[in-house]
């Protein structure tokens, strides 16, 4: 977890959280800038309320770090010494270490290194540091001190910059910054420097003399020594101020915006306020670069999202619902992102969703502004389309320069052919720029026009400027040693990027697994690929551009694809191995690869890939489960269901597996024929551990569909195939769903009797998801058993390892508990809060709905609670086990309101039911008995 400061406050970890509360967010933010050493506690409270005389400031610390941990999901730990977290501000580490960077450049001579290094650290920056909670007395303080830092940052970067020239790229920004801060003087400087170097020398004195006098005026002091000696020094035309040489060496690289200057301001202008601004043009124009720029010089918080590696459906707004932190809903992401700009890059692949998702945030966030890159218009209304043209030929020119092999020699000639063969595109001129590794800058130029010209012919449209960059492009693949072009083609089927391992395994046929290294460090040299070191370990990626162009020439794309899903398929089976995901650890790295798997899954439907991706499923199972990743589970499995070549057993497993993802999403009726058809293949196979699979499955769907007496014929038979097989995790998952049924036919002694067997087993096993799982379920029963206290210990217990796995269905199971305890406690406003926060954290109506209900109903807020329980009807399969519930609440909410006809009709109704199905779940019972 880390706590970035650089900006309003954020909490980052997997999933995002959301610091709701400004005083939690303050307190994270000042124990993470003591960089895990312990505050002590008069000092804290002093930075968080200043050094007024408080009440109880122990206490209040206490309740406030209590409300963090929370709220983090996370340990602040207490020590003698006072309060800590064992996390550190992130980005400003990041910052820290980029400036340091500068320094040791300058005091190189390296302006180059200096100015992107500086240009790495202020891009960590999100708007003003601690933007959100500067009215706590520290941050106040502290927010200024980042800003000062931001602001020296910026002017060694300019100053870098003015070495680098030409003059005009870092004056025009020096005059902006020196009219906000007309009392700095080595801005003034700086701006002087950069007008003299235009030969403007009467503007550079005039600013000179201007500072002097507001010095004089404002402060009563003569400027420095050293602004008195740049003055005389411009006076006489000192030789030694026109610019240096810049140090150049092969591992630096430039970062520098070339040639958009008007087309920046115009975009930023557009960016002030809310608006829908979309950068059009063809592949390589540079609509990513310019939408980076932009969104780095605005003035609000940013929110990126790249969704050129997405496909599927839903694919926008789930990477939406990840970058707030907020659920996969408009109106929830739309109020984590009003006020913000939300910079999708990449839409034309998914031009109809992204087009949808935007309207209807731009519908809920009136102060949203947003800034789409596509080839493609979203259609939609109130869209302000920019289309970008190529590059002038002397930005080309200037872009090649500074991209080309430190050694080049730039003939005007050259760079003029160079860049109008590739029509002015920025990536074709970076492209032909990264040869000069390889050509001379003439033999480079010699080569691109003969070779581009057989591959575009004549005009110079923009169906002619697409096919010159893919000739730049071609022309790059072939000048490459045989063993990179294989490599390069080969890598192209990761999505989301991959490990040299990974490369090793999928993209070897044919050559030595030795040379992939060498041949992955050429390509990273050549810019065909990079690499990022930033997580310790080293992950390559492809720019989209050369990936898809690569995998357009890949000649054997189905055998490598068959080694991609294959290495998917170790990937997840090596991961879950040592314990079958039973740590949090296991089903981290699973999901660390993602993009990869999805990728995999999506392509092999159909292919004779099918039947290895319906296996990658089946390994996938667990891992979706504990995610809650149902939906996508379900999609999956009925994709590959009737996979060419899969075995009877997996058929029967992946039909079992359908049938409870389904009924995890209310499909009950459908996974109960699933799960019959899964029972005859699993009869037929005569494979026990299938029939415990599917036994297990049908007693839950069972237990769902409000069926209890058909269930524990299916569990109990489960439970006899686990004992005498001798398999632990089997009979502990049996002992938690017998427990549920006790639970749910009225007996919470027995329920708790199996749910403290199952978890002794899962502790014995050191089985996290199982602990999740039993815990929680412990707690309802000691909830029905009136024993409120005892619940809560064990539901936060619960909350440990769901938290460790991001079990999303766990997670809000434990606020119903403890909303339970508080209403038990007569705190009906506690228990309205917790129930509201386990429906923040669920994807469909379900049992907290149903319970914040029934507290609405004893707090008198009767429509509000008639409409919750709307929700459940339409959501819920009649006499389903949340149906039945809602019966019971639905009988207490017509008596409150006084409809006596009503509230006797569903008491009977629900005796009846009872009869029937045996439902006599505690908690509900006495709702209905009001």
């Amino acid at each position: 977890m880390d706590v970035l400061v650089l900006g309003p406050v954020l909490v980052r970890r997997d999933p995002p959280l959301h610091v709701a509360r400004p005083l939690e967010r303050a307190l994270a933010a000042r124990l993470a800038l003591a960089g895990g050493r312990p505050v002590p506690d008069d000092r804290l409270a002093a930075d968080l309320w200043g050094d007024r005389e408080l009440a109880r400031p122990a206490e209040r610390l206490r309740v406030l770090v209590s409300r963090l941990r929370s709220t983090l999901r996370a340990e602040v730990l207490r020590t003698p010494a006072g309060y800590a977290l064992a996390s550190r501000p992130a980005d400003l580490d990041q910052a820290r270490a980029a400036a340091d960077r500068v320094h040791a450049a300058l005091r190189a001579g390296d302006h180059r290194t200096a100015r992107d290094a500086a240009d790495e650290a202020l891009g960590l920056w999100r708007g003003p540091s601690l933007a959100d909670i500067r009215n706590v007395p520290f941050a106040g303080v502290e927010g200024e001190r980042l800003d000062a830092w931001r602001l020296d940052l910026r002017i060694e970067r300019l100053a870098a910059e003015l070495e680098l020239g030409p003059p005009a790229r870092a004056r025009a920004e020096l005059g902006e910054i020196a009219a906000d801060h007309p009392l700095n003087e080595r801005l003034a400087c700086l701006l002087a420097l950069a007008l003299y170097r235009e030969g403007r020398q009467a503007d550079a004195l005039d600013g000179l003399a201007r500072l002097r006098r507001a010095l004089a005026d404002e402060l009563g002091v003569d400027p420095a020594p050293r602004t008195a000696e740049l003055e005389l020094r411009l006076l006489r035309q000192d030789p030694s101020l026109t610019p240096r040489a810049a140090v150049r060496t092969r591992a630096a690289t430039s970062t520098s915006f070339v040639g958009r200057d008007a087309e920046l301001a115009d975009l930023n202008a557009r960016l002030a306020g809310p608006c829908l601004v979309t950068l059009l043009g063809e592949p390589g124009v540079g609509k990513s670069r310019l939408a980076a720029e932009a969104a780095g010089a605005a003035s609000r918080p940013v929110t990126l999202v790249g969704l050129a590696p997405l496909n599927g459906p839903d694919a926008v707004l789930e990477a939406l619902a990840t970058a707030t932190g907020a659920d996969a809903d408009t109106a929830a992401i739309a109020a984590e992102l009003d006020g913000r700009l939300l910079l999708l890059d990449n839409a034309e692949h998914l031009i109809e969703e992204a087009a949808e998702v935007v309207a209807a945030l731009k519908g809920h966030a009136p102060g949203l502004a947003v800034l789409v890159t596509s080839q493609r218009p979203l259609l939609i209304h109130g869209e302000e389309p920019i289309r970008l043209r190529p590059l002038a030929p002397e930005a080309a020119a200037r872009l090649f320069a500074e991209r080309c092999a430190p050694d080049a020699r730039c003939d005007p000639a050259d760079l003029a052919t160079i860049c109008t063969a590739v029509d002015g595109l920025p990536l074709g001129v970076e492209l032909a720029a990264g040869l000069t590794r390889t050509l001379t800058v003439p033999q480079l130029a010699e080569r691109v026009n003969d070779r581009l010209r057989l591959l575009t012919g004549g005009g110079r449209d923009a169906r002619a400027r697409h096919t010159s960059l893919k000739a730049a492009l071609d022309w790059s693949h072939e000048l490459l040693p045989e063993r990179e072009q294989t490599v390069l083609c080969r890598v192209a089927v990761f999505s989301g990027g991959f490990q040299l391992e990974a490369a090793e395994r999928v993209a070897s046929p044919g050559l030595d697994p030795g040379d992939i290294a060498p041949a992955l460090t050429e390509l990273v040299d050549r810019s065909l690929v990079t690499v990022d070191g930033g997580t310790g370990t080293r992950r390559f990626s492809l720019l989209e551009t050369v990936r898809h162009h690569a995998l357009a020439r890949l000649p054997d794309g189905d055998a490598i694809r068959a080694r991609h899903l294959a290495w998917c398929l170790d990937h997840v089976r090596a991961a879950g191995e040592p314990d079958d995901f039973a740590s949090a650890g296991a089903v981290t790295a699973v999901f660390a690869e993602w993009p990869n798997l999805r990728d995999a899954l999506d392509r092999a439907p159909g292919t004779p890939r099918a039947a290895d991706a319906l296996r990658l499923a089946l390994e996938l199972h667990t891992p979706w489960l504990i995610r809650g990743w149902y939906g996508e589970a379900r999609r999956y499995l009925a994709a590959l269901a009737d996979a060419e070549g899969a075995t009877a057993a997996e058929r029967a497993t992946a039909l079992s597996d359908h049938g409870f993802t389904s009924a995890m999403v209310g499909h009950l009726d459908e996974a109960a024929g699933l799960l019959e058809r899964a029972a005859e293949q699993a009869g037929r196979a005569g494979d026990d551990d299938l029939t415990m699979t599917v036994l297990y499955h049908r007693g839950i769907v069972d237990i769902e569909r409000g069926r209890f007496r058909d269930a524990f014929p299916s569990l109990l038979k489960g439970e006899e195939l686990a004992r005498a097989a001798a398999h632990e995790q089997r009979l502990s998952a049996f002992a938690d769903a017998l427990g549920t049924l006790h639970l749910c036919t009225g007996d919470p002694a027995a329920a708790l009797e199996r749910y403290r067997a199952g978890v002794a087993t899962d502790r014995a096993l050191g089985d996290e998801h199982g602990l999740a799982r039993g815990l929680s379920n412990q707690a309802q029963a000691l909830i029905d058993l009136g024993r409120p206290v005892e619940a809560v210990e064990t539901a936060d217990e619960s909350d440990r390892y769901a938290r460790r796995l991001d079990d999303r269905h766990i997670l809000p199971l434990n606020e119903v508990i403890r909303a339970h305890a508080a209403r038990a406690g007569g705190d009906l406003a506690a228990a309205e809060a917790h129930l509201r926060k386990a429906m923040a954290e669920s994807d469909a109506p379900g049992m907290a709905h149903i319970d914040l209900a029934a507290v609405l109903v004893a707090q008198g807020a009767l429509p509000e609670a008639g409409g919750l329980l709307e929700e459940i009807e339409s959501a819920t399969t009649p006499r389903s086990t949340p149906w039945l519930a809602a019966q019971t609440v639905a009988a207490s909410l017509a008596e409150a309101r006084g409809d006596e006809p009503e509230a006797g009709r569903l008491t009977r109704l629900m005796a009846d039911l009872r009869a029937a199905t045996g439902f006599a779940w505690v908690r509900y019972i006495r709702h209905g008995s009001g």
